[in-house]
């Protein structure tokens, strides 16, 4: 009886380090898996002032995530540490095409992909603020890193990578895009499929791995014009509720919206079908 027992546990013990190293060979193919769109030429060439580009560039969500030097995302025990790297460090490593490949497809400088930055919605980011973007990106003067160490997963955050849970935002953009050359006078949509869709849907409240973001819609439609601007400028809902990652972003980033842009956007969310 007592050799039975010896051989079940044997092969349990068997069963789970087979598994064990299943997921770690799952996680090592995912992390390496490389991605053939090439860095296509692109001519950085802006008559926007350097004031502009900077505005335009953090309307669209670069400091809300790096900060100004790098930045902790997430720190969850047995998930992982993700961090968003300091781009003033990070940025000289890359030429423009470069740059334009890791910002509209997801692609980093070595093929892989990265998780957690929008790409997909930053391809749809028009050719001027890509160019407006670079150029501020590239004025930045180098500071050290504000946070130590780099991006370290946890058991379970290895398992969702393994099974395809946590999401590579490469395999989210279509391999051929083709955005428009210009800012729309009229930013309404633009902003929504550039910025708010990356957390948020229209009509339904919309779960990610970090947090549950509600419906745009409804809350257009129920903030006033003052709240609302009051929303983007400084992230406090009514009543000056601070509401999270949406404060850190809008502090960072949404606050730079002109007061027509936080009009135009309001109106699109309220009143798109």
């Amino acid at each position: 009886m007592k050799r039975i027992v010896k051989i079940i546990l044997a092969a349990v013990v068997a069963i789970c380090l087979i598994a064990v190293a299943g997921v770690y060979a799952l996680l090592e193919m995912r992390l390496s898996r490389t991605y053939d769109v090439a860095a296509a030429d692109f001519t950085v060439k802006t008559t926007l002032s350097a004031e502009e580009a900077e505005r335009r560039a953090r309307t669209l969500m670069c400091g809300g995530c790096h900060h100004d030097a790098g930045n902790v995302l997430i720190d969850e025990p047995g998930v992982g540490r993700i961090v968003a790297p300091n781009l003033t460090r990070f940025v000289p490593m890359y030429s423009d095409a470069e740059l334009v490949r890791l910002i509209r497809h997801g692609i980093k400088k070595d093929g892989t992909g990265v998780f957690i930055m929008p790409a997909s919605n930053f391809a749809n980011i028009t050719d001027d603020d890509m160019a407006a973007i670079i150029a501020w990106l590239r004025s930045l003067k180098q500071l050290p890193d504000a946070v130590v160490g780099t991006t370290q997963w946890g058991p379970l955050g290895r398992i969702g990578l393994a099974l395809d849970k946590i999401p590579f935002e490469a395999d989210l953009v279509p391999a051929v895009i083709a955005p428009a050359a210009t800012r729309p006078a009229d930013i309404g949509e633009y902003a929504f499929r550039t910025d708010c869709s990356h957390c948020h849907n229209l009509d339904t409240a919309k779960q990610s791995e970090a947090f549950l973001a509600p419906a745009l819609k409804p809350l257009a439609q129920s903030y006033s014009a003052a709240d609302f601007k009051t929303l983007l400028r400084t992230g406090k809902g009514v009543g000056g509720r601070d509401l999270g990652v949406m404060t850190q972003v809008s502090q960072w980033d949404f606050s730079h919206f002109t007061e027509a842009d936080i009009e135009q956007i309001q109106i699109y969310l309220a009143h798109r079908p």
